[in-house]
């Protein structure tokens, strides 16, 4: 590592990454930093064994890449790896409704039409559009089974963009996708088109330097730019941890929401280096209104929600100030395996019998092992998920968290469900409406079944808000930090409001907006989309 760059980028995630290439394909010198490892695609687990010993990120022993976080009222995951969420992310490149844009949180030059181009060229650049299955595959299941109920009660229903590749000839390092539904564990044949096969690729070829398992503690200000204070971890168990600082001219935190919030709140109360920074940071935190874990069970039909790309297809709605969005969910198999074995019914109990009598009397030579086969059968074709259609619902909550740091100076966040109540008995009620047009039956998520009332979001937003000023957010419409200049943030952060989609598409294209404003300093033009694309286009080998 260099003492100084042009710019230091904290976080390869959807903002880090795609500021990192920009500013590299500038020019610029740039240092990109990751708390967590680098993987190969050998390297995602697969067994449940290595699923539980392997996919959480544990930061002592340099393992896994999704980070999960427990606080009352709501369950975050988030990513820890080069190329940051979209190691588990499940694809989707979807765009909010112009509504959204018209909240009074955002700053009014934000909208819709005003982001498009920059929603194009990430869009491009992560090669995202509706499945189109692989020769010798049809749609997934799961997929028509969505399409089939949904279409019974809104005939809006339809494939939705996701940035998977499906090209039988290959691409380099990449393979087509094999319908394993593993996205959430990471992509053995990389057909998911992570950051780290485009835009991190893109940016190293421009002289980007990569450092993982190096965490940004403070930024502080240092001469004309600033200095980043780091703990790196040596990259085995055991082996420690050293400090180490790095300047730059600009420094662009890109941590994911909950890093970044954690990261600037040390900044401003721990260690008092950034102690102008806006009274808004920490508040506005958002869900993005998901809703997990619920579905529609069928006693008679057949869904497989662990085969195809995780996320296929959507239906939206809008009522009032509120927007929903419903997408069918697939999980991967060791989790399926994990609900089946874990969760009692009457008809694997009763299979089970059957299946020990027809053991017996196969062992004693009483039968024919073709009986045996059929009960073995009978017995997997029980399993309750095998007709189980999971959702995805999101919704445009409050909005009304706030990110603190506890005791031990790391981000919690304090969220109550109450004033988003009206928005989740909506989800719930296209849910119920859904299952019932289609023959299933609903059921709700355990974690939101009262008196529980919890959540688990994929989606993190807010804390370190775009603003017209520095009462009302963090940063300003081009992601600089109020009062500090050359400081940006350009990560899910800086959302100020619920998206009611998937948001990596809105995160990517306001990456993409900051990052050409830094280099440029004006609005993107159509000469500048094809000169873009030209450059960097979609992932390759």
């Amino acid at each position: 590592m260099r003492q100084t760059y042009d710019a230091v980028v904290i976080g390869s995630g959807f903002g880090g990454a795609i500021t990192a290439c920009r500013l590299a394909q500038a020019g610029q010198t740039v240092c990109l930093l990751e708390r967590g490892p680098r993987r190969q695609k050998t390297d995602f687990p697969r067994s449940p064994y290595d699923v539980t010993s392997r996919a959480l990120w544990d930061e002592h022993r340099r393992q896994g890449f999704i980070g999960y976080r427990s606080f009352p009222g709501m369950d975050v995951i988030q990513g820890c790896g080069v190329g940051g969420g979209s190691l588990h992310y499940f694809n989707v490149c979807k765009q909010p409704p112009a509504a959204i844009f018209d909240q009074p949180r955002w700053p009014g030059t934000i909208t819709l039409q005003r982001l498009e181009p920059y929603y194009l060229l990430a869009r491009r650049m992560l090669d995202a559009k509706p499945l189109d299955p692989p020769t010798g595959r049809i749609l997934p299941l799961r997929t028509q089974v969505f399409l089939d109920a949904v279409k019974n009660y809104h005939p809006e229903a339809g494939l939705v963009d996701i940035a998977v590749y499906r090209d039988d000839a290959g691409r380099g390092s990449q393979g087509a996708c094999i319908y394993c539904g593993s996205c959430l564990f990471g992509c053995q044949v990389h057909a998911k088109n992570t950051l780290d096969l485009n835009y991190i690729r893109t940016a190293e070829s421009h002289g980007t330097e990569v450092f993982p398992l190096h965490r940004a503690e403070y930024i502080e200000p240092h001469g004309r730019g600033y200095k980043v204070s780091i703990v790196r971890s040596r990259p085995a168990p055991g082996q420690g941890t050293d400090t180490l600082a790095v300047a730059a001219g600009k420094v662009i935190v890109a941590a994911g929401t909950l890093g970044s919030n954690e990261l600037l709140l040390k900044c401003r109360d721990l260690y008092k280096t950034l102690p102008d920074l806006s009274p808004a940071l920490g508040k506005g935190f958002s869900g993005n209104g998901d809703f997990l874990l619920a579905g529609t069970l069928y006693p008679d039909k057949m869904v497989d929600p662990s085969s195809g790309p995780s996320i296929t297809a959507a239906v939206s709605f809008a009522a009032g100030q509120q927007q929903i969005c419903i997408e069918d969910l697939g999980f991967p198999d060791p989790l399926l395996w994990y609900i089946n074995g874990s969760v009692p019914t009457w008809q694997r109990f009763r299979q089970a019998l059957v299946f020990a009598w027809h053991y017996l009397r196969s062992s004693l030579g009483l039968t024919h092992q073709s009986r045996m086969d059929l009960e073995i059968a009978r017995l997997f074709r029980g399993g309750v998920t095998t007709g189980f259609l999971p959702y995805l619902a999101m919704g445009t909550d409050a909005a009304d968290g706030v990110i603190t740091l506890d005791a031990a100076n790391s981000a919690t966040v304090n969220w109550s469900h109450r004033a988003s109540m009206p928005m989740f008995r909506q989800i719930e009620q296209h849910l119920r409406e859904i299952s019932r047009a289609s023959g299933g039956t609903y059921v709700q998520s355990f974690l939101w079944a009262w008196p529980f009332r919890k959540l688990l979001t994929a989606h993190p937003l807010g804390g370190c808000a775009l603003s017209t000023n520095p009462s009302d957010g963090v940063v300003n419409e081009l992601g600089e930090v109020w009062n500090y200049p050359n400081l940006y943030v350009a990560d899910g952060s800086v959302i100020p409001t619920a998206l009611s989609v998937n948001p990596s598409a809105t995160i990517s294209a306001v990456a993409e907006r900051i990052a050409f404003h830094m280099i440029h300093g004006r609005e993107i033009e159509p000469t500048d989309i094809r000169s873009t694309a030209s450059a960097a286009g979609p992932a390759s080998g």
